[in-house]
């Protein structure tokens, strides 16, 4: 085999070039500045031609080889190769299919969620400093199901919540004034909004209630001593909810509505104490974090956002970008394997992943591995995920023997919440490469993020927008102001908690 000549074409792939060298007499193209030259002096003994799709083996270049027995292609278009001359002069030709069909159909994927979710779109505003001032635009959902919102509760929640059935002209008039009566009522109901969130939210809310907006009393003190009392309600999210002091500041509170699955901003056990309802928004948004939880593993592993700066930068014009790695078949770790964590299994699995999970207890339903520790899953997964509810134990979770067992090929996916990250100890592992990558959907101190990390290109950033789409923040809402109305309609609570 090393009397053979064979010709490479451009430099592709060093293990390509480096497997040729050991095996054949590799003539490189390149190297030869002086190519009439070389054509003269190899043309009658080059028997193999290794190409690829930015250079064409036409009919007058295959000409110049007498001797030519192969062309191979690193690649599966042939449309560079005069097939037909090939053909017609008895010369083989061959490519590489199939190898690489689940790179191109993972990399699609990739490409549909960071489309649809504007992953990189996202990472250029937690890297610019953006979000310090304030949230991103929502995005599309990917996955859209015509009953996207609670089955329980869709666009007329009233009229669903207070059982209205359908009415003959003679009891018209009788349900209309119910109706008219009860909205009265929610009229008057004084509804706390903790923070914005929901344009679409507060706009309901406003139509129904007396809503107040914290966010635009000035002298809180003040305005309590005065209005405490008629506040009955409370609509808060993952960042701003009801911790006990804001509780003791609202006698009259009887309900804690959160627009998020997390709870871990409001004092569940005070309001179990003092009777207070609390619901949250489950199910609905389940998909769409699930959705980018892929989106991440798929844009961190791929390179998608540092493909999308190195073809905007116009680099690409200097060279290829470098070779990433392959998602499809790599072991997934799951924390928590609740609504959202079974829902990333789900997906996960369509990619030939095998999974793994750590979770509180074994779930005997389950057809997944299950670790008993942490650092067990980390020390046999790929990718390690993070679902779980923050609570005191889950705080801290992902710590520095965590990330060591981890080790150096592994990255770290996180849709849960900040606090389950040490997250001085992920900057450190991430800097020092004692972790692969990493794709972070939240941190420790939001809107705050470690500068360290801003300069790194194995991480995907976004500034907390699992459930960032139109439509499932729509769904999101709905399900608030359907609790509400449940509630004050004393009908069962659509997603209670307490």
């Amino acid at each position: 085999m090393k009397n053979i000549d064979v010709l490479f074409i451009a430099p592709l792939h060093p293990y390509l070039e480096e497997q040729l060298n050991n095996r054949f007499n590799l003539l490189r193209l390149w190297t030869y500045p002086q190519q009439h030259d070389f054509f003269k002096q190899f043309s009658g003994s080059i028997r193999a031609i290794v190409g690829y799709p930015n250079f064409v083996n036409d009919r007058e270049f295959i000409q110049k080889f007498p001797n030519l027995e192969i062309v191979s292609t690193f690649s599966v278009g042939v449309n560079h190769v005069d097939l037909e001359y090939c053909k017609e002069k008895g010369i083989r030709v061959t490519n590489t299919p199939d190898v690489l069909t689940e790179d191109v159909a993972d990399l699609a994927i990739g490409l549909m969620l960071a489309t649809l979710r504007k992953i990189c779109d996202s990472d250029r505003f937690v890297r610019s400093g953006s979000w310090k001032e304030g949230d991103f635009i929502l995005s599309t959902k990917y996955i859209y199901k015509e009953d996207v919102r609670s089955s329980a509760y869709q666009a007329t929640p009233l009229s669903l919540l207070l059982h209205l059935p359908s009415v003959d002209q003679s009891h018209q008039s009788s349900t209309e004034t119910h109706t008219h009566t009860t909205t009265t009522i929610m009229e008057a109901i004084g509804v706390l909004m903790t923070c914005p969130m929901s344009s679409y939210l507060e706009q309901q809310l406003s139509n129904r209630f007396n809503l107040i907006r914290m966010w635009n009393i000035s002298q809180k003190n003040d305005f309590f001593n005065q209005n405490s009392n008629s506040i009955r309600a409370v609509v808060g999210n993952a960042s701003a909810g009801a911790d006990k002091e804001l509780i003791d500041s609202l006698p009259a509170l009887e309900i804690v509505s959160s627009f998020s699955v997390g709870l871990d901003k409001v004092d569940l056990e005070y309001c179990k104490e003092k009777g207070i309802r609390v619901t949250n928004t489950p199910d609905v948004l389940t998909e769409d974090v699930a959705d980018l939880a892929i989106g991440l593993m798929l844009t961190t592993l791929r390179g998608i956002c540092e493909c999308d700066r190195y073809v905007r930068s116009g680099l690409w014009k200097k060279g290829d970008f470098k070779l990433t790695t392959k998602f499809s078949g790599k072991k997934v770790g799951i924390i928590g394997l609740g609504r959202i964590g079974a829902a990333i299994a789900k997906r996960a699995e369509a990619f030939n992943c095998p999974i793994s999970y750590y979770s509180r207890s074994e779930k005997p339903e389950s057809k997944y591995k299950y670790f008993p520790s942490v650092v067990e899953l980390a020390s046999h997964c790929d990718i390690l995920v993070v679902a779980c509810a923050l609570t005191e134990e889950t705080r801290h979770i992902v710590n520095r023997e965590v990330i060591n067992a981890l080790g150096p090929k592994g990255f770290v996916i996180n849709i849960g919440r900040g606090p389950h990250i040490d997250e001085p100890e992920l900057v450190s592992a991430l800097v020092e490469g004692r972790i692969a990558g990493a794709g972070l959907d939240v941190f420790e101190n939001e809107p705050k993020v470690p500068e360290e990390l801003f300069g790194l290109d194995n991480v995907v950033l976004l500034p907390h927008v699992g459930s960032g789409t139109v439509e499932t923040r729509n769904a999101m809402a709905d399900l608030v102001i359907g609790n509400l109305e449940a509630h004050f309609s004393k009908k069962p609570l659509l997603t209670p908690v307490v």
